[in-house]
């Protein structure tokens, strides 16, 4: 498997691949090694990096996804990633603020901005210079809506908006179009674009994030339920597992549901689960526009949280030991992407079955491991999904869409 690591240089540094007067290689008209001018090239720096590790999504389902973040470690014996050190071949380029991007066999795992430079050095001459970066959704945390007053829309029409609002590229987002109404309301100056964008998925519900490439990423509730969904599985009938964890418990147990909105309330109580389990609240504000669609979330959010859940919590997959084939898929899996975990504790039949939504990546690379880790939430009480094998079944745990 191929790791790539690559690093935004400007013009104003060493080893800046831009178009030079007179020089031989970077000087040649219509070359393909020397590029003009004006902004960021990403340079490939793989052949130092010793490890990587990169860590995407929430902790758990009904929370909200954080911003990604990566760290890449170098080997800096000759002082190669060091800031101060003018007779090096990066002198200028190592600062904070510049783009990185991250690929497993030329697939993007991450790309984000630097935000800080370490550097430790040992006895023996041994350095390592290290680079710690986030991805744009910790920028988002610092850009505010400004004059927003948009009309009553669907969710992903109230995405598109609150992301022009910020002049955000409309190359770097992937919107699904929504299933929910919002109200038409003005927006407080100021208002955290973050903020905003969960209040909006959390209205859907759906979720949004930024994916690997950057893009920020809503997904809508009834979607991401792909027929082509990985196996994962401790035995020889899927993709081999090395660590599975189990969870069961009242951890996302909640019976009496309060759903509103700027006017409106509905509640939802299961008084079967409050008397077995005792009283646990969920109260939800959303943007949703109407009476009915209210009712028909706390509805959802009855049916779901309701009753403990058995639940797959993570996998921990050793890449170096999968096939090419599922490598490429394991390498592909997105936040939000549904997957099929099975297992049988002990080798003791039978195989518990279970699926899972991704809501955590992690993945860890040295020079003698490629870990992956994928933490899920539970499908329990997922919407029904027409066509699909398994999710466009009534019973099992489905219900009806809204």
């Amino acid at each position: 498997m191929t790791a790539k690591v690559e690093i935004g240089f400007t013009e104003a540094g060493a080893s800046a691949p831009f178009f030079t007067l007179g020089d031989s290689t970077l000087g040649v008209l219509g070359g393909t090694d020397g590029v003009l001018g004006g902004g960021e090239v990403l340079v490939d720096v793989s052949q130092f990096v010793k490890s990587y590790s990169i860590s995407r999504g929430k902790s758990r389902d009904l929370g909200r996804y954080q911003a990604g973040q990566a760290t890449v470690n170098f080997q800096n014996d000759l002082r190669t990633f060091d800031p101060t050190f003018e007779a090096g071949p990066y002198f200028g380029q190592i600062e904070p603020r510049r783009q990185i991007r991250i690929s497993l066999d030329d697939v993007t795992q991450f790309e984000g901005t630097i935000d800080d430079w370490g550097i430790s050095y040992e006895p023996g001459g041994n350095s390592i210079s290290t680079a710690q970066a986030f991805d744009g959704f910790a920028n988002l945390a610092n850009i505010f809506l400004q004059d927003f007053d948009p009309d009553e829309e669907q969710s992903g029409t109230r995405i598109n908006a609150a992301l022009d609002n910020i002049d955000w590229p409309t190359e770097k987002r992937a919107i699904d179009a929504g299933n929910a109404t919002l109200e038409g309301q003005p927006v407080e100056n100021e208002t955290p674009i973050f903020d905003y964008l969960q209040l909006v998925a959390d209205s859907e519900p759906g979720e949004v994030f930024l994916d690997k490439s950057g893009n920020v990423r809503f997904v809508e509730r009834n979607a991401g339920f792909s027929a082509d969904r990985p196996v994962l599985s401790d035995t020889g009938d899927g993709i081999l597992y090395t660590e599975v964890g189990v969870q069961f418990g009242t951890e996302l147990l909640f019976n009496e549901i309060t759903v509103a909105n700027s006017t409106l309330t509905a509640q939802q109580t299961n008084n079967t689960s409050v008397a077995l389990y005792g009283k646990r609240d969920l109260d939800r504000f959303t943007l949703l526009s109407n009476q009915k669609q209210l009712d028909d979330l706390a509805v959802f959010f009855s049916n779901r949280f309701s009753e403990p859940e058995f639940r797959f919590e993570n996998v921990t997959i050793d890449l170096n030991t999968v096939t090419p084939a599922q490598r490429e898929q394991l390498i592909n899996i997105e936040l939000a992407d549904v997957v099929e975990v099975k297992f049988t504790p002990n080798d003791i039949p039978p195989t518990i079955q279970r699926f899972g939504r991704v809501i955590k990546t992690d993945q860890k690379v040295t020079p003698t491991e490629q870990i992956l880790s994928l933490s899920f939430q539970s499908t329990q009480g997922a919407l029904l999904v027409l066509g699909d094998a398994v999710f466009g079944k009534l019973g099992d745990d489905k219900v009806l869409g809204f």
